[in-house]
């Protein structure tokens, strides 16, 4: 009798073990399905966008003879009174900097200009300095302008998006 009651409890002990160790591996495998996703870097949150906003804009465009880095900021055009002149100013950014520059369009007349045709203006020497190069002064081109926030009345345009990349000699 104490040999099958001995016999009962070690079978009793064995399907224990092995009921807790079927419930262990359950849960490491829930563990490892369910594992939470890792959290999002400084990296693709801000160079990821951009590189889709650049990547876009070439294709979109066609272009094969611009690159980066990108310039992205606003845009205001006005027309100089009694001239055929205008000025052009971008404020920005570049490579996450601040980035600036102001030049004469002669002749340019802004009372027709559209989103769709401000894109492909060439801007000869304005590359700022500190962005494709510390000396700056390359050749860049409007390549984007987001539409939705372009305004043009009274012989001032502004665009608060705009995209301008470097033209490769």
């Amino acid at each position: 009798m104490c040999f099958e009651s001995a016999e009962m409890y070690r079978k009793a002990r064995e399907a224990e073990e092995a009921r807790r160790r079927k419930l262990a591996d359950d849960l490491k495998r829930r563990d490892r399905s369910s594992a939470p996703a890792r959290p999002r870097t400084w990296l693709s949150r801000v160079i990821q966008p951009a590189l889709a906003v650049l990547l876009l804009s070439l294709a979109a465009e066609g272009q094969a003879a611009i690159s980066g880095p990108a310039l992205v900021g606003s845009v205001t055009i006005m027309q100089t009174p009694n001239t055929t002149d205008a000025t052009f100013v971008f404020a920005g950014q570049c490579k996450g900097k601040a980035a600036m520059f102001t030049m004469t369009l002669s002749p340019y007349d802004v009372s027709g200009v559209t989103a769709a045709n401000l894109e492909g203006l060439s801007l000869p020497g304005q590359g700022p300095a500190g962005c494709l190069s510390q000396a700056g002064g390359e050749n860049v081109q409007v390549v984007t302008v987001v539409t939705p926030k372009f305004t043009n009345t009274n012989g001032v345009l502004v665009t608060s998006e705009v995209v301008i990349l470097y033209v490769v000699p």
